[in-house]
């Protein structure tokens, strides 16, 4: 009986020491975060942050994931270790995770992608709160008849049947007035979060035959 008694005290020591209190302060340009819910993946443990950007847990443990929903389309997420107390910074890009130990920068995770408003103009706004990382991500999520077709060294674009006096599919890119020769090459140059403006130019006004195939018009910051 007494060595049971000793088992089921280790295995409760144990359970103590891997699940524990948890928390943290969300802030934004110097400001906390109110109203953010964060919660621990594939639990039922959530919470929101108060007035000062604080969140708390009473029992996480090292290795479960704690999700912060930024806007409806991107979260942060961490990988919890032994560290009780966090510190978050949101950024446009990114977020920076100081546990007291390590302070990394890590990128959003994007969220219900298919719930993305579409269209045919995106803003810098859409653009930074979509957690997407490539013009290509841009489009496919963001532009309604846009296919794009991974080959095994480039990507490329179909937005109308041929119509170009090339009698291909390719829409004609365009970057602050400067014509681009692909998607690959647009996805390379230009980082998303320098975009101002991405237009889809469905019938290539104002480019003529060049614009057969309609023409993709990025403005950048």
């Amino acid at each position: 009986m007494k060595r049971y008694f000793l088992l089921w005290m280790m295995i409760m020591s144990c359970v103590a020491l891997s699940a524990q209190e948890l928390s943290g302060v969300i802030t934004k340009n110097g400001k906390p975060k109110r109203g953010l819910t964060v919660s621990i993946l594939g639990s039922d443990e959530s919470t929101t942050t108060d007035k000062f950007g604080r969140f708390y847990f009473k029992n996480a443990s090292p290795g479960d994931i704690l999700q912060i929903d930024v806007t409806a389309r991107k979260a942060a997420r961490i990988q919890l270790s032994e560290a009780r107390r966090l510190r978050v910074y949101i950024a446009p890009s990114d977020f920076v995770y100081n546990n007291g130990r390590i302070e990394q920068h890590l990128p959003y995770t994007a969220l219900r992608s298919d719930a993305v408003v579409r269209g045919n103009i995106v803003m810098h706004d859409q653009i930074m709160s979509s957690g997407l990382h490539s013009v290509s991500d841009l489009l496919k999520n963001f532009m309604t008849g846009v296919r794009i077709e991974q080959e095994m060294m480039s990507s490329n674009i179909v937005m109308r049947g041929p119509g170009s006096i090339m009698g291909n599919t390719a829409p004609l890119f365009v970057v602050d007035g400067v014509v681009m020769e692909s998607l690959d090459e647009v996805d390379r140059l230009v980082p998303v979060e320098t975009i101002s403006k991405l237009v889809l130019n469905k019938e290539g006004t104002g480019w003529g035959a060049r614009g057969g195939n309609g023409v993709i018009e990025i403005t950048t910051r």
